[in-house]
């Protein structure tokens, strides 16, 4: 039976995204952090943005750790990107109906005919950056994990600090140049994360005592960043943006608070059919409340310069925030029911039957391949 200390923290990181996602696309992001440093600012900032890309990360981790238990295969990636597709469709489909509901009904604004393209293939079109780029990972994902099995721990180890220097340390230099092509939403992210995730999961022990101290010092070293950048505004009036420079993309001390949660939950689990039930939706949530035009359409009904001058900003930006996050997770519940009462009672079936008519010629072409290079002399130049 599955960790549902994790499934929670599964439902919870999926809570900061939504909480994220309100904030850092919306038009009114430079009206906040042009205003003065109050305790409302800073659950804006610190735990909105902050925990949002704390989220991210442990929605990958989870991911991750487990399929790392897995005999991984081609066949078992391609199966897992079928059955992604089939849900992405649904919810790309049933959300443009929604839309042009919405658009004739005088409740959204904007055209939807543009949209039409990325409703049909929305995995191939990147309506949603992560499981587009999730789904790439899969793909990879038996291929890179036994080249970092190949390589040695010790070569493993040299190629985890050599990219925790580069995207790590080095991108805690308050300089938007230094980035190093980190800054985009992509299939490396995914590599690079599975790269210390694995070699943490096959090599060391982590034991609670020092989860604890990963997210502390991680949850210091954001203050500490934030809490300088927003002094120098107030004394300045210069550089705002720089107030969520250790929030923005792949932080290192983001990934040591959202590492130190997965292993504090990971390490003391219980069970919950209830909560593992509720978690098997946390991705739909994403889904729904992130289709670019249903994003535009709810961020649009509660502009975020109003919420922040109410008289109670942080309680009505978290009641909105919850709320969008129970509607769609509610949402996708019935979506789950659904699926579960058809398609899924034979899961993965039409997917076996196309791959079983494609498998024969895929090794036949492999076959081929590989003749032809063991026939193929090698040159002196061809290193040993």
């Amino acid at each position: 039976m599955r960790n549902s200390n994790i499934e929670l923290l599964r439902l919870s990181a999926m809570l900061m995204i939504v909480g994220f996602h309100y904030i850092i696309n919306n038009p009114d992001m430079s009206y906040i952090i042009h205003q003065p440093v109050t305790f409302t600012k800073f659950i804006y900032q610190f735990i909105y943005m902050g925990g949002g890309w704390v989220g991210n990360f442990i929605f990958f981790v989870i991911s991750a750790w487990f399929l790392l238990d897995w005999n991984l295969s081609l066949k078992d990636s391609l199966r897992r990107v079928w059955l992604l597709e089939r849900e992405l469709l649904f919810w790309s489909v049933i959300l443009m109906v929604v839309l042009v509901i919405a658009r004739r009904e005088g409740f959204y604004h904007e055209g939807v005919l543009r949209l039409l393209p990325k409703t049909v293939f929305p995995l191939l079109t990147s309506m949603w950056w992560y499981p587009t780029s999730y789904a790439l990972f899969l793909i990879l994902l038996p291929f890179v994990a036994l080249a970092l099995q190949k390589i040695g721990r010790k070569n493993h180890l040299k190629l985890a600090i050599g990219v925790l220097v580069l995207w790590g340390a080095v991108a805690l230099v308050p300089f938007p140049a230094m980035n190093l092509d980190l800054d985009s939403s992509s299939v490396f992210v995914f590599i690079y994360w599975l790269v210390l995730i694995s070699y943490c999961k096959w090599n060391m022990n982590i034991s609670s005592k020092n989860a604890i101290i990963l997210i502390i010092s991680g949850l210091l070293v954001e203050l500490i960043y934030w809490s300088a950048a927003s002094l120098f505004f107030t004394i300045t009036g210069k550089k705002p943006g720089f107030q969520n420079f250790i929030f923005d993309h792949w932080k290192l001390p983001t990934m040591m608070i959202g590492f130190g949660l997965f292993i504090l939950c990971y390490r003391h689990p219980f069970h919950s059919r209830f909560v593992n039930y509720l978690a098997a939706s946390s991705f739909g949530v994403y889904l729904i409340h992130y289709q670019p035009g249903i994003y535009r359409m709810w961020t649009g009904w509660f502009p975020l310069k109003d919420v922040y001058t109410s008289a109670h900003p942080i309680l009505q930006g978290a009641i909105i925030v919850v709320s969008v996050f129970l509607i769609c997770l509610a949402l996708d519940l019935i979506r789950q029911t659904i699926f579960r009462a058809t398609i899924d009672r034979h899961a993965g079936k039409w997917f076996e039957h196309v791959y079983a008519r494609i498998e024969p010629k895929i090794s036949r072409i492999t076959n081929a391949r590989c003749f032809n290079m063991s026939s193929t002399p090698m040159s002196d130049n061809t290193y040993e």
